[in-house]
């Protein structure tokens, strides 16, 4: 049996959020918008799992709508609220980071190509903005920021409280990004001053095709996407009843097991790093400091050897890691993360992300490392051996 480690690409179904989803495929069926017994059963899943969500997020559960992705949400939050910004003469001024996902860097570029001033914050080497970079950037006609909670590549942790605050402060819609953080790190919207969170069920064990975005009251947006109203015009069209179900059963149980699962991705990411210290050529990309690092989540290259390679070599061996990041399939160049912390195309080439979850335990993981070791220590020095007879 494979040992999967890639669940920053995306987690199992757990058992118990595909028993929460099923009778919603089989028995209980109905429309939500229908106003007979079986849309009215519905609709009551909805606002259960509305309120699961919440939750899991500490805030109102009327600030909760459901997406069809973690993307979905990510356009929403910051194409609805640059509609909302130009229909109100507000500034055209966004102010993002240069390591955001492509869903927030794919919206911010068709900003900038509409007219809007977009500013990308540099990064340190550990993939960190400077919050003294972020406060020279604001101007007068800044009326967005988006700072993502979490990288999915290099696992950095982005100081969102002390944005959030200077944000708050002037009265800016501030966006975050959380789809890596849900269920690794509390998240307490009632202390968090922001104006949107995104998520995304399939990586906290719920199916893929379901998101969620946070909108705090009164803070508005206009549709990007036209049609019924549903979800309060925020994400019309007939919802996705199974998958919100399924959603709203992994938060609640996130929340549940918040504590423990934190302790364990922590005592996990350590075990596995622990061993991978031995081979010298092995580099960290991102935060050292484990602590600085999302949990249950390392990330490294090797310098003169192709991430895929690597990748393809662990996954003959059992262990299944990714190079980069999956959302870049089919496109073998260093990523834009990579870049921005300073590595040479070299480097970034042999790039690999290892991301643990609650399926793998210690053992798992301890036998994990010793084959990625293995692996590694292979063909770094085949490239060695290259290198030195060029």
């Amino acid at each position: 049996m494979p040992i999967y480690l890639d669940n920053s690409a995306t987690t199992q179904v757990r058992t118990e959020v595909l028993e929460a989803m099923l009778p919603y495929l089989t028995d209980h069926w109905g429309n939500p918008s229908s106003i007979h017994g079986a849309g009215r059963r519905a609709a009551k899943a909805i606002k259960k799992s509305r309120e699961q969500v919440a939750g899991l997020l500490n805030c109102l559960p009327e600030e909760i709508y459901f997406t069809s992705g973690g993307t979905m949400s990510n356009n929403i939050a910051l194409l609805g609220r640059a509609r909302f910004a130009e229909a109100n003469g507000h500034g055209r001024h966004l102010i993002t980071t240069a390591v955001e996902h492509p869903a927030v860097l794919g919206p911010s570029q068709f900003l900038e190509s509409s007219g809007w001033k977009v500013t990308y914050l540099p990064v340190d080497k550990k993939g960190q903005v400077s919050f003294s970079d972020f406060e020279r950037a604001m101007t007068a006609e800044t009326s967005i920021v988006s700072v993502m909670w979490a990288n999915n590549e290099i696992g950095t942790l982005q100081p969102v409280q002390e944005i959030a605050d200077n944000v708050c402060a002037r009265e800016i819609f501030m966006h975050t990004d959380a789809i890596q953080v849900a269920g690794k790190i509390p998240i307490d919207l009632s202390q968090l001053s922001i104006s949107s969170l995104s998520l995304s069920g399939h990586k906290f064990y719920a199916p893929k095709g379901c998101g969620v975005i946070y909108l705090k009251r009164l803070a508005n947006v206009m549709p990007i996407v036209f049609g019924g109203g549903q979800e309060m015009g925020v994400m019309p069209g007939t919802e996705s009843l199974a998958n919100i179900v399924a959603v709203g059963a992994a938060a609640e149980l996130a929340k549940r097991e918040e504590a423990e699962n934190l302790l364990h991705l922590r005592r996990c990411q350590q075990i596995i790093a622990d061993q991978l210290r031995q081979c010298e050529r092995l580099m960290v990309t991102g935060p050292s400091s484990l602590e600085d690092r999302l949990p249950g989540h390392l990330s490294y290259c090797l310098p003169g050897v192709e991430g895929e390679a690597l990748v393809l070599r662990a996954d003959l061996k059992g262990v299944q890691i990714s190079s980069g990041s999956a959302c870049h399939k089919g496109i073998i160049e260093a990523s834009q993360v990579l870049k921005a912390i300073g590595l040479s195309k070299e480097q970034a080439m042999g790039s690999v992300r290892i991301s643990v979850g609650r399926f793998n335990d210690e053992e798992q993981c301890r036998e994990a490392a010793q084959i990625l070791l293995q692996v590694f220590a292979k063909v770094s020095g085949k490239a060695q051996a290259a290198l030195t007879l060029t």
